[in-house]
């Protein structure tokens, strides 16, 4: 079947994937935040600690905005 996209969809895909990016990422800097102050980490412990949290995250965004934009422009969900 043929996907529905329109503008009340792609704003659906774009609403959804903002917002779960937002917590995603706002989750991975108080993390690494909190990690960082509680080791007493300095600048470069922090930065790798900051990559090791941030590609899980990314590759997590990533994935959540490919399953919203299928979600929202599935043909059984319009």
């Amino acid at each position: 079947m043929k996907r529905v996209i329109n503008f009340w969809s792609l704003l659906g895909f774009i609403a959804v994937s903002v917002f779960v990016a937002t917590e995603i990422v706002a989750v991975a800097v108080t993390a690494v935040w909190s990690i960082s102050g509680l080791l007493r980490l300095g600048v470069f412990p922090t930065i790798v600690l900051g990559t090791l949290v941030g590609v899980p995250s990314l590759y997590g965004i990533i994935m959540t905005t490919i399953l919203a934009f299928q979600s929202e422009t599935d043909p059984e969900n319009n």
